[in-house]
């Protein structure tokens, strides 16, 4: 089965706002072996709705269109929907007494232009409507057709509850894919395709694809068969031979993290982890909290951007710091040690280093990064040179770090 995207706005033509939605939708649709053909973005304008719209349906199965479906004047899809389906607009009364009831519920006072939102073409079918969003569905030609809001959160509840299952039900032909994305730190795309050269083989229904994710690199193994039983039995060799090739540089698996897989390592081994952050400030700590439960191996964390917070915070010699400086080894292995006393943990982690992009000499260019880990074996520095701007070397001191924690 195949179908087409469509998302629509000023605000994402413009470029002041990224198309979360489109992104979404073909990943889910890729990973039920639903393949989507084409993806168009377009304004806040009638004719370029209806010429898209019209164009879609010629050739595709199905179409999702996102965006439009608001209260205010700019909201005009389901208008132009309408149009299209040469149907009128309709009030659906039910609808409108659930936006009212939700407004009364949460406190908030009506304003009529609400009233809008429970306006859908004749013949439409409404999708969720007593839910956390709604959206409508028609036959153009056969072809069905789902509108959607645009507020991602909403787009992928609905994708996910109603849309995907209702074209899942049209596709009754649809062959049996299973997927799984392995998550790459330290390695090119170009290093990866070397390293997976005939692994993948269109012709047996294997699939191999690669997305950079900055700092990460992503690889997406897709099987297609004809039953299930087949469907996980060749994933799993296929990943078996991938992980082989790439287990070095593999640091998480579909929907976890590195640092998900960080506070798996970490509480089975019972370890417990504290970071002293310089040039990162605060971005390791973020992370590493970003996981439920983290507080079961994450002591403390402290921010120590000047000198004398080193000194005072961390017993970094002040000599160390004056002889070489506050962004070398010495200091890194200092502050590493010092974190990982003061909080009486198995792990000490420390970052200092020049994001720029100032600050930087010719010994010490803009992008030079210590990474300092002290465990009881001792301690081990190392130093980097990340280039990028600002947030991207902030980003790679991180993700290096967290890479030594897993590694370690």
């Amino acid at each position: 089965m195949h179908g087409e995207i469509i998302t629509i706005g000023d605000e994402l033509i413009s470029g002041r706002v990224r198309d979360r939605n489109a992104n979404y939708l073909s990943t889910r649709l890729s990973s039920m072996g639903i393949i989507v053909t084409a993806i168009s973005t377009i304004g806040d304008n009638p004719e370029a709705i209806i010429e898209t719209l019209d164009r879609a349906i010629m050739r595709s199965e199905f179409v999702l269109v996102c965006g439009g479906l608001g209260p205010t004047e700019d909201d005009i899809t389901a208008k132009v929907a309408a149009q299209f389906l040469d149907c009128p607009l309709i009030l659906d009364e039910k609808v409108l007494e659930y936006i009212k009831h939700s407004m009364k519920e949460r406190g908030l006072p009506w304003v009529n232009a609400y009233e809008k939102l429970a306006y859908v073409p004749k013949g439409a079918r409404l999708i969720d409507p007593q839910g956390q969003a709604c959206g409508f569905y028609c036959l153009s030609n056969e072809t069905p057709v789902f509108f959607l809001p645009g507020v991602p959160e909403e787009v992928r509840y609905l994708a996910d509850s109603n849309v995907l299952p209702l074209l899942v039900s049209y596709d009754s032909k649809r062959a049996v894919v299973r997927q799984r994305v392995l998550k790459i730190f330290g390695l090119q795309e170009a290093q990866i395709g070397e390293l997976l050269e005939g692994v993948a083989n269109q012709d047996t229904g294997v699939l191999i694809g690669y997305y950079p994710n900055f700092p990460e690199n992503h690889v997406s193994i897709t099987v297609r068969r004809q039953t299930v039983g087949e469907a996980e039995k060749d994933l799993l060799e296929i990943e078996k031979e991938v992980e082989k090739r790439l287990d070095p540089y593999i640091v998480a698996k579909d929907l976890s993290s590195i640092e998900t897989s960080i506070g798996q390592i970490m509480k089975n081994k019972g370890l417990r982890l504290a970071v002293a952050e310089s040039c990162t400030g605060g971005l390791i700590s973020h992370r590493v909290t970003s996981v439920s439960g983290s507080s079961e191996y994450f002591e403390r964390a402290v921010v120590v951007y000047s000198n004398n917070s080193k000194i005072d915070l961390l017993n970094v010699p002040a000599e160390t710091i004056e002889i070489h400086g506050a962004v070398s080894a010495e200091t890194a292995a200092s502050m590493a040690q010092g974190i990982r006393s003061i909080s009486q943990t198995d792990i000490g982690l420390a970052t200092t280093g020049i994001a720029g992009p100032t600050g930087g000499t010719k010994e010490k260019p803009v992008g030079t990064v210590f990474i300092a880990l002290a465990d009881k074996e001792g301690v081990e520095v190392e130093r980097f040179h990340f280039s990028g701007s600002r947030e991207q070397v902030k980003i790679l001191t991180a993700q290096t770090a967290l890479n030594w924690v897993l590694r370690g």
